[in-house]
C-alpha cells in the first residue's frame, strides 16, 4: 500500500516537474518569438552569412546545397525544408532550434474543450428529454453542463468527439 502511494507520489512529482519544464520552454520561445517576429529564415541565413563576411557560394559549398537555392531561400522566394536548414545553419556554425509555443494557457484550452463537449452531451440528453416532452429549467441545464465539465477535465474522453 505504502509503494502504491509512493508511485502516486512520484506521478505527481513528475507532472509537476513536466508543467514546469514547458513553463519554462514556453516562456523562451515566446520571447524569442517576439524578437525574431518577422525575420524568414532566409532572412535569417543572410543576416548571419553577413556577418561571417561568407559568400553564398562558399556557403553552398560547406553545406552542400546549390547557391541557387540558397539565393531564393534568401530572397523568400523558396521556402526551404528541415533537412536543408539543418545543412545551412550547421555550415553557419549555428544549431537549428524548432520549438512549440502555445497560443494559449493548456488550462484553459481544457476548460474550453469540456465545456464544449459537455454542451454537446446536455443537449444530446435535452433533445431526448423533448422527446418525452420534457424541458428542464435554465439553472438546471446550466447545473448539468458545469457538473459535466468538471467531470471530462479530468477524463481520458476529453479530446473523444
Amino acid at each position: 500500500m505504502l509503494s502504491l502511494f509512493y508511485k502516486i507520489k512520484t506521478i505527481n512529482f513528475m507532472r509537476k516537474s513536466e508543467k514546469l519544464l514547458l513553463f519554462e520552454i514556453f516562456k523562451i520561445t515566446k520571447n524569442l518569438q517576439k524578437i525574431q517576429l518577422g525575420i524568414s529564415f532566409g532572412k535569417l541565413i543572410l543576416l548571419i552569412r553577413n556577418q561571417l563576411r561568407m559568400s553564398q557560394r562558399a556557403l553552398a559549398k560547406r553545406s552542400k546545397v546549390y547557391q541557387s537555392t540558397i539565393s531564393r531561400i534568401e530572397s523568400g522566394a523558396l521556402n526551404p525544408n528541415t533537412d536543408t536548414l539543418i545543412k545551412l545553419f550547421e555550415a553557419l556554425f549555428c544549431n537549428l532550434v524548432i520549438s512549440a509555443c502555445p497560443n494559449e494557457d493548456f488550462e484553459k484550452i481544457k476548460i474550453k474543450q469540456a465545456y464544449r463537449q459537455a454542451e454537446k452531451k446536455v443537449k444530446y440528453l435535452l433533445g431526448t428529454m423533448a422527446l418525452e416532452e420534457q424541458k428542464p429549467d435554465a439553472d438546471f441545464i446550466r447545473e448539468q453542463i458545469e457538473e459535466e465539465k468538471n467531470k471530462l477535465l479530468y477524463s481520458k474522453d476529453l479530446w473523444d468527439e
